[in-house]
């Protein structure tokens, strides 16, 4: 049961006494610890106590439990020293005091391996840490490979326009619980609506959002064990059912190594004008998943969960381009900014003119219509005679107007051709140039903390893991914010830590 929940100004005057009675020599402190102890202080975990109190048991006896607070920052703390495994990060806390105590402990009483994955039973909420059965057939590795920087098709090619459809059906938008909501629920009140305060998010009633997946290799091995004997009788290539340990991971293709990983997809969303590219929402599938299929159910999910926010803006790259996004996006007033697939794109006609890929109609003799204005309200652009306009003789005038051929063309139209914002323009070249924000802070979560060198095996570790991370990724955020604003030399609090 928990009681006497602690102040985030009580846990600094811990750390400030402890410290001070533990180390003598303050040079010490100083030279090695001034930026993790900055880096703790500046992160105030009060409110997790509140948002976890009905994971714990209500009963007053037995052991007293850990605050939730401690815990998770002591988590937070392992993933800022690179650390990935709980038993080396409690070795580490019995041996280097400091750490103990900038997590919120008694350097003489910490806590063991089995508190840490209790509360990992706390920050989830599946019955098991999988969420599929771990007996299954084995799976199969694809033969058929994909080209460079190309990311295989879907294998229905149309589930994207039937997932669409399904989602647009009903007004309001349907949510299934998930087992990771209680980390989404931590990590936005306790970090996304803080950096949303401070301005690091953007204009959160009009926010642009970007969204691209990465392959992630887990720990899990995709044989599995054999549960049969059929070996022993002369089979070895039986169809039996085998025991796996990551029963959620699967085959997927990654394109830029051009092969085949066993593992996960992680799907990040990311404020596009947020100067340290902070993640909104992470969110793990299977890797077997096209980006397209994890886009749609990913972005339903993410109005869900800010539904006091108000989405203007998405911008993604050519794996997610595909009609029924865009309409899925028009659908909720939304500005789509996708770069065209060569693959899936070529010159059509609209309401007997010729279209370029630009979107730009072109007049019988080949030339690129001139744009002449857009209404801003219905997303109409006009588009004159580029001889009229340019003040030469056509050889093939279409028109007897003095004024010049006129064509329309509305986003309503074909909002893949005639996006909001015109294909090709300085406008839209602006707007995309900011999509390699979301591929920065997937580097930051694979390479700066190092995402896959833990060896989990299943999805409530990875899960954690990726929630964690993108919670350190907020605390770098704000850091930076404290040491540009000056904060960090103003601060009495911050100043009694390096005074130490």
């Amino acid at each position: 049961m928990l009681k006497n929940v602690r102040s985030h100004e009580s846990y600094l005057s811990f750390v400030v006494e402890q410290l001070d009675e533990l180390y003598k020599d303050k040079a010490f402190l100083k030279t090695f610890y001034s930026e993790p102890i900055i880096w703790c202080s500046l992160i105030d975990l009060t409110d997790a106590t509140m948002l976890l109190r009905h994971r714990y048991s209500s009963n007053p006896r037995g052991r007293k439990p850990r605050q939730p607070c401690d815990m998770l920052r002591s988590l937070m703390l392992m993933h800022y020293h690179h650390i990935s495994s709980i038993d080396k990060w409690v070795y580490t806390l019995k041996t280097t005091p400091v750490l103990a105590v900038l997590s919120g402990f008694s350097p003489y009483n910490v806590p063991g391996v089995g508190t840490f994955y209790d509360f990992f039973n706390r920050l989830w909420l599946g019955s098991t840490p999988h969420l599929s059965n771990r007996n299954n057939r084995k799976l199969k590795k694809p033969r058929k490979k994909g080209k460079k920087n190309q990311k295989q098709e879907p294998k229905n090619p149309k589930i994207v326009e039937k997932l669409v459809k399904r989602a647009l059906k009903n007004k309001d938008i349907k949510y299934t619980p998930k087992a990771h909501d209680q980390l989404q629920m931590i990590f936005q009140s306790l970090f996304v609506n803080k950096s949303a305060t401070q301005g690091l998010l953007g204009d959160t009633m009009s926010l642009s959002i970007l969204g691209d997946g990465s392959p992630v290799v887990t720990g899990g091995r995709p044989y599995g064990k054999f549960l049969c004997d059929c070996r022993k009788r002369g089979n070895w290539k039986c169809q039996c059912k085998r025991q796996f340990s990551d029963p959620d991971a699967d085959y997927g293709w990654d394109s830029s190594r051009e092969k085949y990983y066993y593992g996960r997809s992680l799907f990040m969303v990311t404020a596009s004008d947020s100067p340290y590219d902070l993640p909104i929402y992470p969110r793990l599938y299977r890797a077997s998943k096209h980006d397209s299929v994890l886009f749609v159910s990913t972005f339903h999910e993410l109005k869900h969960w800010y539904s006091d926010w108000k989405i203007s803006e998405v911008i993604l790259d050519s794996a997610l381009d595909a009609f029924p996004i865009y309409e899925m996006l028009e659908h909720y007033d939304v500005s789509a900014i996708i770069d065209l697939n060569p693959r899936r794109s070529k010159q059509f006609q609209h309401k007997q003119m010729d279209i370029n890929l630009k979107g730009v109609p072109v007049c019988p003799i080949g030339r690129e219509m001139i744009h002449w204005g857009l209404n801003q309200k219905t997303y109409r652009r006009k588009w004159r005679c580029p001889a009229v306009c340019g003040k030469w003789e056509c050889p093939n005038p279409c028109s007897d107007s003095d004024y010049g051929r006129t064509f329309y063309t509305a986003t309503k139209d074909n909002p893949r051709l005639f996006p909001r914002i015109k294909r090709d323009s300085k406008e839209w070249r602006k707007r995309y140039s900011l999509r390699t924000g979301v591929e920065r802070c997937i580097k930051r979560q694979k390479v700066d903390y190092r995402l896959e060198d833990s060896r989990g095996r299943s999805s409530r570790h990875w899960n954690i893991r990726t929630y964690i991370i993108g919670m350190c990724q907020h605390a770098d955020a704000w850091i930076k914010e404290a040491k540009k604003n000056n904060f960090v030399a103003t601060n009495p609090i911050i100043q009694s830590f390096l005074s130490l």
